[in-house]
Protein backbone atom coordinates (compact mmCIF):
# COMPACT_ATOMS: atom_id res chain seq x y z
CA UNK A 1 0.00 0.00 0.00
CA UNK A 2 2.37 3.08 -1.18
CA UNK A 3 1.60 5.95 -3.59
CA UNK A 4 5.02 8.02 -4.54
CA UNK A 5 4.30 11.16 -5.20
CA UNK A 6 6.71 12.67 -7.82
CA UNK A 7 6.63 16.52 -7.75
CA UNK A 8 9.03 19.03 -9.39
CA UNK A 9 9.36 22.45 -9.06
CA UNK A 10 9.46 22.77 -12.28
CA UNK A 11 5.32 21.41 -12.10
CA UNK A 12 4.64 24.00 -9.36
CA UNK A 13 2.83 27.30 -10.19
CA UNK A 14 2.51 30.04 -7.50
CA UNK A 15 1.79 33.06 -9.54
CA UNK A 16 -2.10 33.22 -8.53
CA UNK A 17 -2.72 35.07 -5.97
CA UNK A 18 -4.35 32.81 -3.31
CA UNK A 19 -3.58 29.10 -4.74
CA UNK A 20 -1.01 26.95 -5.45
CA UNK A 21 -1.18 24.85 -8.57
CA UNK A 22 0.99 21.39 -9.40
CA UNK A 23 1.37 18.29 -11.43
CA UNK A 24 2.97 15.27 -9.99
CA UNK A 25 3.29 11.65 -11.48
CA UNK A 26 2.35 8.87 -9.01
CA UNK A 27 4.17 5.64 -8.75
CA UNK A 28 2.31 2.56 -7.34
CA UNK A 29 3.77 -0.01 -5.13
CA UNK A 30 2.48 -2.67 -2.96
CA UNK A 31 -1.20 -3.88 -2.67
CA UNK A 32 -4.52 -2.02 -2.39
CA UNK A 33 -7.33 -2.43 0.16
CA UNK A 34 -10.70 -2.70 -2.05
CA UNK A 35 -13.26 -0.12 -0.18
CA UNK A 36 -11.04 2.21 1.41
CA UNK A 37 -8.35 2.66 -1.61
CA UNK A 38 -4.65 4.08 -1.29
CA UNK A 39 -3.10 6.99 0.81
CA UNK A 40 -2.46 9.68 -0.87
CA UNK A 41 0.33 11.43 1.54
CA UNK A 42 0.51 15.00 0.54
CA UNK A 43 3.11 15.70 3.15
CA UNK A 44 5.45 13.94 0.26
CA UNK A 45 5.31 17.28 -1.39
CA UNK A 46 4.50 19.73 0.85
CA UNK A 47 7.88 21.57 0.98
CA UNK A 48 7.26 22.09 -2.79
CA UNK A 49 4.01 23.80 -2.27
CA UNK A 50 4.41 25.28 0.38
CA UNK A 51 0.90 24.72 2.14
CA UNK A 52 -0.72 23.00 4.33
CA UNK A 53 -3.79 22.59 2.82
CA UNK A 54 -4.56 21.10 -0.56
CA UNK A 55 -8.17 22.07 -1.48
CA UNK A 56 -8.58 19.43 -4.73
CA UNK A 57 -6.82 17.27 -6.75
CA UNK A 58 -7.31 14.90 -9.54
CA UNK A 59 -5.55 11.76 -10.97
CA UNK A 60 -5.63 10.57 -14.49
CA UNK A 61 -4.19 8.24 -16.44
CA UNK A 62 -1.95 9.62 -19.70
CA UNK A 63 -1.02 7.01 -21.54
CA UNK A 64 -4.34 5.83 -22.44
CA UNK A 65 -5.01 2.98 -19.99
CA UNK A 66 -8.50 2.77 -20.66
CA UNK A 67 -9.33 -0.37 -18.12
CA UNK A 68 -8.91 1.83 -15.13
CA UNK A 69 -9.86 5.25 -13.48
CA UNK A 70 -8.78 6.90 -10.61
CA UNK A 71 -11.18 9.22 -7.73
CA UNK A 72 -9.70 10.98 -4.85
CA UNK A 73 -11.20 11.41 -1.89
CA UNK A 74 -10.58 14.67 0.07
CA UNK A 75 -8.85 13.74 3.91
CA UNK A 76 -8.64 15.94 7.09
CA UNK A 77 -4.94 16.49 7.02
CA UNK A 78 -2.47 16.09 4.03
CA UNK A 79 -1.14 12.58 5.08
CA UNK A 80 -4.81 11.06 5.25
CA UNK A 81 -6.62 11.78 1.34
CA UNK A 82 -7.11 8.57 -0.58
CA UNK A 83 -7.47 7.18 -4.16
CA UNK A 84 -9.92 4.74 -5.53
CA UNK A 85 -9.15 2.69 -8.42
CA UNK A 86 -12.20 1.88 -10.64
CA UNK A 87 -12.51 -0.66 -13.72
CA UNK A 88 -14.76 1.16 -16.39
CA UNK A 89 -17.75 -0.90 -15.06
CA UNK A 90 -17.93 0.50 -12.31
CA UNK A 91 -16.27 -2.13 -9.93
CA UNK A 92 -13.29 -1.07 -7.86
CA UNK A 93 -10.37 -2.87 -7.68
CA UNK A 94 -9.91 -5.84 -6.01
CA UNK A 95 -7.83 -6.24 -2.43
CA UNK A 96 -4.41 -7.30 -3.69
CA UNK A 97 -1.01 -6.20 -5.55
CA UNK A 98 -1.69 -3.79 -7.65
CA UNK A 99 -1.87 -5.36 -11.35
CA UNK A 100 1.00 -4.23 -13.67
CA UNK A 101 -1.66 -2.28 -16.00
CA UNK A 102 -1.34 0.14 -12.71
CA UNK A 103 1.94 -0.29 -11.88
CA UNK A 104 3.17 0.69 -15.58
CA UNK A 105 0.32 3.49 -16.00
CA UNK A 106 1.49 7.07 -16.16
CA UNK A 107 -0.84 8.54 -14.05
CA UNK A 108 -0.85 12.24 -13.18
CA UNK A 109 -2.54 14.05 -10.19
CA UNK A 110 -3.40 18.01 -10.67
CA UNK A 111 -3.27 19.57 -7.24
CA UNK A 112 -4.45 22.89 -6.04
CA UNK A 113 -3.38 24.06 -2.52
CA UNK A 114 -4.47 27.14 -0.74
CA UNK A 115 -0.95 29.63 -0.45
CA UNK A 116 0.53 30.52 3.31
CA UNK A 117 -0.28 34.08 3.42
Amino acid sequence: MAITLNLTPNNVDASASNFVYGIATLSFSGSYTNGTGDTLDFTQVADKISSSSVVQAFAESQNGNGAYFYVVQQGTALNSWKLRVFAVNGTELATGAYPGSITSDVVQLTLTARKLL
